[in-house]
């Protein structure tokens, strides 16, 4: 008879960690080739020499295949058991062109819907995304104590997320919000010190003088900080406001505030 125990005993077949290997054994579209000559070198190097780094830049021309080795890499932290993993696009339509790279050669990825999805968290898939739905106060991976552990995180076109990353911690309205009046109401004598001509362009209204631009004094700010509180709060369940409320709110004081005549 056939011992069916010691057959079921065993052990599961060991997962490849080098990024060379994990593409040899993926289960890619016919479409697509081998490893191009300039993937081969920057894989080796980083699991030889450089994969217990913990900062690294890789700067390739375009359409040489940057997705496919940022996602090896990930797979290879996966099957190390060194996830969750996270891949990061400047924008949301990049989102889609790295999911169809990440299906083409068979890695197993997800995206965000309403929540973070239960294979990224198990570190069972790669979770692809874009930089504005990392980088926001009200991120679904979490503010302050409460927040969603990463261990390895690829920032595609890193260059590119730059201005995003800046324009989630920055509160712009128009000059018709009523947060843009009640600061320029609040800081106008100010205002008037630094510039009385420009201060008055603003105030005019004209499109001629839309471009015009006067900074609130640093010191103004601190001195009337409270009130500036008091005013980003009657605001902060607007859109223009309460995705950057909750990653400012205690740091107000390394701020600074812009007037023109078309936005605060």
């Amino acid at each position: 008879m056939v011992d069916f125990k010691k057959k079921l005993g065993v052990k599961s077949i060991q997962k490849k960690v080098n990024p060379i290997d994990i593409y040899d054994e993926l289960d890619r579209k016919s479409t697509t080739d081998e490893l191009r000559p300039v993937q081969i070198p920057i894989l080796k190097e980083w699991w030889l020499h450089r994969k217990e780094d913990q900062y690294l830049i890789l700067k390739l021309h375009t359409g040489r295949g940057k997705t496919l080795i940022g996602l090896l890499i990930l797979q290879s932290r996966l099957n190390e058991k060194k996830g969750p993993c996270l891949y990061v696009c400047p924008n949301k339509y990049l989102v889609q062109q790295t999911a169809q790279e990440a299906e083409k050669f068979g890695i197993g990825y997800v995206t965000i819907d309403d929540s973070l999805p239960d294979e990224f968290l198990n570190s069972e898939k790669i979770l692809i995304t874009y930089v504005q739905k990392v980088f926001n106060g009200k991120s679904k991976f979490g503010l302050g104590g409460k927040f969603q552990k990463v261990n390895t995180v690829i920032l595609d076109d890193s260059h590119a997320c730059i201005d995003p990353i800046n324009d989630s911690f920055k509160i712009k309205v128009s000059n018709e919000h009523q947060l843009y009046k009640k600061l320029l109401q609040l800081f106008e004598s100010d205002l008037r010190e630094q510039g009385e001509g420009s201060l008055e362009e603003i105030k005019s209204n004209s499109k001629e003088y839309q471009d015009t631009l006067l900074p609130v004094p640093y010191w103004s700010w601190q001195d009337k900080q409270s009130e500036v509180i008091k005013a980003l709060l009657e605001s902060a369940n607007e859109n223009e406001v309460k995705f950057t409320w909750p990653l400012i709110k205690n740091n107000l004081e390394n701020c600074q505030c812009f007037f023109s005549g078309k936005e605060l």
